[in-house]
């Protein structure tokens, strides 16, 4: 069993962040420290107006009363964090753990920032990129990171050219989702070094919110579970996929975000 400091917003209401990190982490039997950025109503897709109460100045103090237990973790995992001043504290609790480092920069998705996204938020994420040990960027926040631009489809060329502007400011290590390929299907792009693989998928023509946070803490919990890289990425992406199709096939509104019904009987499977 492993246990991970997870550091994302919390939705009460709708499936994403921490509402779909927490129920699959320790549904692969690891042990979760949730360090909730921010309180919100909902998630914030689909809902025009919001109830938040920001835990910016808190984050830290949380942390560091657990630590005078005499707890250590495994990993420490980041999702959304909104503004400079929680990502200082992600940036030192990152240091002061011997743990693995999963950094997912939510910044935007679709060719677009997130409402409230500044200037100020890419710079410091681009910080935390610089210390993590996996980054999993969608293919807009990767574009975003780097500074290149957002095509409508992607060649093996074109994506070398995106691995290869993320491993300049980043670690050696991650996984662009969401790729438009060229062959007319989505891709997962995992990479560790040199060695680039491309797993790709059908496009369901739909999406959800927290599909993100669903596919990079499946592969954390498989990660951690003893499941080498590259097999980790291909199977996150297929139970993300599976999870996908069941909402859209269940009507599912989508403003509630993914559904994690089918993602509980994967990881039946898997353990």
């Amino acid at each position: 069993m492993s246990s991970v400091v997870a550091i994302h917003d919390l939705s009460l209401w709708s499936k994403s962040s921490l509402s779909v990190v927490l129920p699959v982490l320790e549904a692969m039997n690891h042990e979760v420290f949730m360090l909730p950025t921010m309180i919100l109503s909902t998630q914030s897709d689909g809902y025009p107006i919001l109830v938040k109460k920001d835990l910016s100045a808190d984050i830290y103090s949380f942390y560091e009363q657990v630590k005078e237990y005499g707890y250590s973790f495994d990993a420490v995992y980041s999702g959304y964090l909104g503004n400079a001043e929680i990502i200082e504290s992600v940036d030192r609790i990152m240091k002061e753990e011997d743990a693995l480092t999963l950094v997912d920069p939510v910044l935007g998705d679709n060719g677009e920032l997130y409402q409230g996204m500044v200037e100020e938020n890419i710079a410091s994420s681009r910080k935390l990129v610089e210390h993590a040990d996996i980054i999993t960027p969608n293919i807009t926040e990767a574009s975003i990171l780097t500074g290149m631009s957002i095509l409508n489809s992607y060649s093996n060329e074109d994506i070398r050219s995106v691995v290869s502007s993320l491993r300049k400011i980043g670690p050696e290590k991650g996984i662009i989702t969401s790729v438009p390929l060229s062959i007319g299907k989505l891709g997962n792009v995992a990479y560790e070094a040199d060695d680039m693989r491309i797993f790709a998928y059908e496009d369901l023509c739909v999406s959800y919110p927290g599909s993100g946070d669903l596919f990079a803490s499946l592969f954390l919990s498989l990660h951690l579970a003893g499941y080498s890289y590259f097999p980790s990425v291909r199977m996150s992406g297929e139970m993300t996929t599976r999870a996908i199709r069941y909402a859209k096939e269940t009507k599912r509104e989508r403003r509630m975000g993914i559904s994690l019904v089918p993602v509980m009987n994967d990881i039946r499977e898997v353990l």
